[in-house]
């Protein structure tokens, strides 16, 4: 994730992964392997070993 090694639990959804490192989905975007993860998908898309993702949350300024 974003350049680390992240150890993934079987089953594991992005949603799972999120809230478990403290990130919390509403406010993350994913890219998982190149491609974009729908925010409305992150409860069912399972992670694997050797995926890569990119995580990233958006900061709003003036």
């Amino acid at each position: 994730m974003n350049g680390r090694e992240q150890a993934v639990e079987p089953g594991e959804t992005v949603a799972r992964l999120l809230d478990r490192l403290g990130l919390g989905g509403r406010f993350a975007l994913v890219e998982r392997n190149g491609e974009p993860v729908e925010r409305d998908r992150y409860a069912e898309v399972e992670l694997a070993s050797g995926d890569r993702l990119v995580v990233a949350r958006p900061v709003a300024g003036g």
